[in-house]
């Protein structure tokens, strides 16, 4: 296992805000997820199969207008929902950016937009800027088709934290995802109950939280995408999460325990910059 950082150093480390997204499609054996497999050199959570997503950038905050929504209603129904405020907007376009990044999917546009996607994925590959493709394509930015599914944050005493939104999101029609061969090196669409027992067998590797997520998706899975997308609209108040470390005498991380787990007062690490 890991050894966490010191308590003062642990202290120093910045939280980012990042965004990530549960891009949803129905199957024949119940809905399905999409994955990405981190490269083996990524900084943060090597060869974990994660869904696309990544760091909120400086200029997502700055990209409200091209929104296919009122800055007002993202406000309400991200922001409120999940804590973030007037942030909601950066947010959301950061989930809409890196997953076209990391996968090549632009969500929320619509199966009569072939020519466009193409051009798009031109762009893509040529390493254009997110916004510079989206004014010269003239497409909206469809942050109404996200809705928030939870909000966590990475224990005090890991060397990077995030504060990451959830998103989930229907699969756009017509698109098919692609790895970018950079920050990600393979995909699977996979079942929730499938992609917890490969990693029980080793051959899936995820990291808690993305663990936690699927089994959060195990109650709805053969509700379809629609209902679940129901659902997560119908949700008022999500409550962020913070995982605190178990630790021995040397440091070293023996578990993750949640706000409900016994001990995670009394044992869970988390000095004083948790909040």
């Amino acid at each position: 296992m890991p050894k966490a950082l010191e308590p003062i150093a642990a202290a120093a480390v910045k939280v980012r805000p990042a965004a990530t997204t549960l891009v949803l499609r129905d199957g024949p054996a119940g809905f399905e997820v999409l994955m990405v497999r981190r490269s083996t050199h990524a900084t943060f959570m090597p060869s974990s199969y994660v869904f696309p997503g990544g760091a909120v950038d400086e200029t997502d905050g700055e990209m409200q207008q091209y929104c296919d929504e009122p800055t007002t209603k993202l406000n309400r129904r991200i922001g409120e929902v999940v804590g973030v405020g007037d942030k909601a907007g950066a947010f959301a376009v950061a989930a809409l950016r890196e997953c076209f990044e990391e996968c090549g999917l632009w969500l929320g546009a619509g199966a009569q937009d072939t020519a466009l996607l193409r051009e798009l994925q031109s762009g893509r590959h040529g390493r254009t800027h997110f916004l510079e493709l989206a004014r010269a394509a003239g497409m909206c930015l469809s942050t109404s088709a996200l809705h928030p599914w939870s909000r966590w944050v990475t224990p005090f005493g890991v060397a990077k934290r995030f504060d990451t939104v959830f998103f989930v999101v229907t699969a756009p029609p017509g698109q098919t995802p692609e790895v970018d061969a950079g920050e990600t090196t393979a995909l699977e669409w996979v079942t929730p109950d499938s992609a917890l027992a490969a990693s029980e067998h080793g051959r899936f590797q995820m990291e808690f939280a993305t663990r936690r997520t699927i089994e959060s998706l195990l109650p709805h899975a053969w509700g379809g995408v629609t209902a679940l997308l129901a659902h997560a609209a119908s949700m008022s108040r999500l409550p962020t999460v913070h995982p605190r470390l178990v630790l021995d005498a040397e440091l070293q991380v023996s578990g993750v325990l949640m706000p409900a787990d016994a001990g995670y007062d009394e044992r869970g690490y988390f000095g004083s910059a948790c909040s």
